[in-house]
């Protein structure tokens, strides 16, 4: 327990939390600009087992903001490599790397024994799977998303019960692209990659998250930070 020891002086952590911590499993969607950093930090506090989703291979232009990939490893898929930099960071955790897309055939087995889903994709298709997935068996979905210098986190299927249809006017009103379409700042991906694990953290301690039926939008280039209420759409009980 010493590699954890200056989180375990936290009284939202010590050895009791530690403990929930070390028993933990994590399904994280992608292993990009978001998921490279939930996964570090998750594995850096000790989650006992973390399962990476991703089929994509590393491309040149995933090298500013994917920071745990090189240019050697270009052509290799992102959730191998990914899974041996976390795993190399802390040995004493089960850390799985799985290449196949994330699909309504796969889902069930990608997620068995796993108590929270960290949604870091940026595909409208597979977040819409994750969230009637997770409704379905009750499985809280951290969820966070960027483009350009914007980002936002939020919870779902947590103890509010919200869900992803709920948060489509709010999404509308930010207009928020891939960053395909709209390019992205590397720090942004960095600061909700954070609060993400942060919210993955705190799920597992049973604390408080004002998260929860909220959504956290920032604007890394005008330093603005807000907090939207989420109203629950009619489609939430479907």
């Amino acid at each position: 327990m010493k590699r954890y020891q200056q989180q375990m002086l936290l009284p939202e952590i010590g050895e009791t939390g530690q403990e929930k911590l070390i028993n933990a499993k994590v399904l994280l969607v992608g292993a990009g600009g978001l998921g490279t950093v939930v996964a570090t930090y998750l594995a850096a506090m000790g989650i006992g087992t973390i399962r990476i989703v991703d089929f994509d291979e590393i491309e040149e232009t995933n090298l500013h903001r994917q920071f745990h990939y090189t240019p050697n490893e270009i052509g290799q898929k992102k959730s191998t490599v990914l899974a041996q930099k976390v795993r190399a960071q802390n040995s004493y955790i089960q850390v799985n790397a799985i290449t196949e897309k994330i699909t309504k055939d796969t889902i069930d087995n990608l997620t068995e024994n796993c108590s929270i889903v960290c949604d870091c994709t940026d595909n409208i298709s597979a977040r819409v799977l994750l969230d009637k997935y997770c409704h379905s068996k009750q499985i809280p979905l951290v969820h966070g998303a960027v483009s350009d210098w914007q980002g936002y986190v939020t919870l779902f299927h947590s103890k509010n019960k919200y869900r992803y249809s709920d948060l489509i006017e709010i999404e509308e009103l930010i207009r928020a692209q891939t960053c395909q379409d709209n390019g992205i700042s590397s720090p942004i991906c960095g600061i909700i990659g954070s609060i993400m694990a942060n919210e993955t953290l705190k799920i597992i301690l049973n604390t408080h998250s004002t998260l929860d039926g909220r959504l956290l939008y920032i604007d890394s280039l005008k330093n603005v930070f807000k907090t939207f209420t989420i109203k629950k759409s009619p489609f939430s009980s479907v």
